[in-house]
């Protein structure tokens, strides 16, 4: 799911990027993996970087039955989890100017764009997401020097925002809601097959044979 998001909001922003002339290639790409400490942003890029994903418990419903009903029955599941994440949009030239050309486009953009829905964005629908929020964070001076001390590496043009909200849903739970007890335990014991238990007089009758 949080893969997804990034993912779209990487795309959507390569698309304007080129809507509005900035460039023909895909300026918007993903860190290397392979360079994660320090940190090591890739040159004549934006990079967007998750920093951090917290839940908000504003929303979090503690009643483990409210909800899941089906066919007239309650069934437990885990309350869902409300996410929200932080993303540092990283933009690193060769040429101070364009770094700051680049990062100007990406608060344009955001200007604009506030709001993610499958009706603007279809890849959404596939995790069930029905909308994203996007907000600028403008943090203090002490806490930005935090950050970029994490990322054990030098300060960079960027922007941060947050993005809000993404619902982790108990499927599991939800899925056997209704179901006939016979029907779980062939489910589960598919899933999770019992040791064969012998009878105790053909065991016997199996050892004096071998004897």
């Amino acid at each position: 799911m949080i893969n997804v998001v990034l993912s779209v909001l990487k795309d959507k922003l390569n698309e304007y990027l080129k809507n509005v002339g900035t460039t023909e290639l895909n300026v918007v790409e993903f860190i290397n993996t392979n360079n994660n400490d320090p940190v090591s942003f890739t040159d004549d890029k934006v990079t967007p970087f998750l920093i951090n994903v917290s839940e908000d418990r504003k929303f979090r419903n503690a009643d483990q039955y409210s909800g899941i009903v089906r066919d007239g029955i309650r069934t437990q599941a885990n309350p869902e989890i409300r996410i929200e994440l932080l993303i540092l949009f990283v933009s690193k030239f060769s040429k101070y100017d364009q770094a700051l050309k680049f990062l100007s486009h990406v608060i344009k953009f955001f200007q604009v764009n506030r709001v993610f829905s499958p009706l603007n964005s279809p890849q959404l629908s596939d995790e069930r997401i029905e909308k994203l929020v996007v907000e600028l964070i403008s943090l203090p001076l002490e806490e930005q020097n935090q950050v970029w001390h994490s990322l054990n590496t030098s300060y960079l043009p960027s922007v941060l925002y947050r993005v809000r909200l993404l619902s982790f849903i108990d499927e599991q739970s939800i899925e056997f809601v209704g179901t006939p007890l016979q029907e779980i335990n062939l489910a589960v014991g598919e899933k999770y097959p019992l040791p064969e238990i012998t009878d105790p007089e053909e065991e016997e009758n199996n050892i004096n044979n071998q004897a």
